[in-house]
């Protein structure tokens, strides 16, 4: 599994590997897939239909809030509109960080996907301004209106709701990005094959975990243990984690999985592909320290599995 707090070098990575492969326009036709606004996909259309312009503030109070992002944003029914002022992304901060910390680039255009909100906003009937200026500090805003009310100003008085956060007043942990690897392999899987999940995964655990490879090459198994209680732990479900290690051995067993549990209970269809997230990512940590990788089982329902590193 990868944790719902790596996701976001996750996402950066799988465009970048998309355009590398096919294209700037694949990319593009990965975001309409990704952002197309149904009932299961992401759940702004459903706040929006059920509350209208004040569904913005709904959806966004709570991912905002759960993503520890530092922001300001208003809500004036009244006068028709809501707007988001990004002081720093999470998602593009972090990748910000990881080129520092790392040296992993994050996709360039990888801020233009937000936009993809759109086919959202406007499938309803308001009307969407995104203001891409700062994104290379990772600020930006939103101004989202219904062209019947909203006269062009953006007033804020009496009416206006404000909710104004810091990073440093929440804990980063937004469970709902587990949709991003399982729609990412989704889209993958059912378009060019298992081949390209495999090679996307490989990509992805070499440029993200590299410390943790060459920390398998120099400790052995007791680095890819110290990974997988580390995920287990950000993930708040170490009761689902059982470990042995042995000298030349490291068993694990997985009662659930937290990624498979929130699709599940939000309704989301789990992908068929999505084991490979476990699988490949483990075996490529494993092979590039010396190990070999064995996935005993893996049920599709629950995500619970059990499988094993060895000499």
């Amino acid at each position: 599994m990868v944790s719902c707090t790596e996701f976001i070098p996750y996402y950066s990575e799988l465009f970048s590997y998309l355009e590398e492969k096919h294209g700037r326009e694949e990319v593009e036709q990965f975001w309409e897939f990704l952002f197309q606004p149904a009932e299961d996909g992401i759940p702004l259309i459903n706040f929006i239909k059920k509350e209208g312009i004040h569904g913005c503030w709904s959806y966004w109070s709570g991912s905002l809030n759960e993503e520890a992002a530092d922001f300001t944003m208003y809500l004036n029914e009244k006068r028709g509109f809501y707007l988001l002022k990004m002081h720093r992304c999470p998602s593009k901060g972090r990748l910000l960080t990881l080129e520092e910390e790392i040296g992993l680039k994050p996709y360039p255009l990888y801020c233009l996907h937000c936009d993809y909100y759109r086919r959202a906003i406007e499938k309803i009937g308001l009307k969407y301004i995104y203001n891409f200026q700062g994104i290379e500090q990772a600020a930006c805003s939103i101004l989202i209106y219904d062209d019947k009310v909203f006269d062009g100003r953006v007033i804020i008085d009496e009416d206006t709701m404000i909710m104004d956060r810091r990073a440093s007043d929440n804990e980063y942990f937004h469970k709902d990005f587990h949709t991003g690897p399982n729609n990412g392999l989704q889209y993958l899987a059912t378009k060019f094959g298992l081949e390209e999940v495999i090679a996307f995964l490989q990509r992805y655990t070499q440029n993200v975990n590299g410390r943790t490879i060459e920390a398998v090459k120099r400790d052995g198994l007791s680095a890819i243990e110290d990974m997988i209680r580390d995920t287990y732990r950000k993930e708040k479900a170490e009761d689902a984690l059982s470990m042995t290690l042995e000298p030349d051995r490291l068993l694990v067993k997985i009662a659930y999985c937290p990624g498979v549990k929130h699709l599940r209970a939000t309704g989301r269809t789990v992908s068929p592909w999505y084991r490979y997230n476990t699988e490949i990512v483990m075996k490529t940590l494993a092979e590039a320290g010396g190990y070999r990788f064995t996935m005993e089982s893996y049920d599709e329902e629950t995500g619970a599995s059990a499988y094993r590193f060895e000499k």
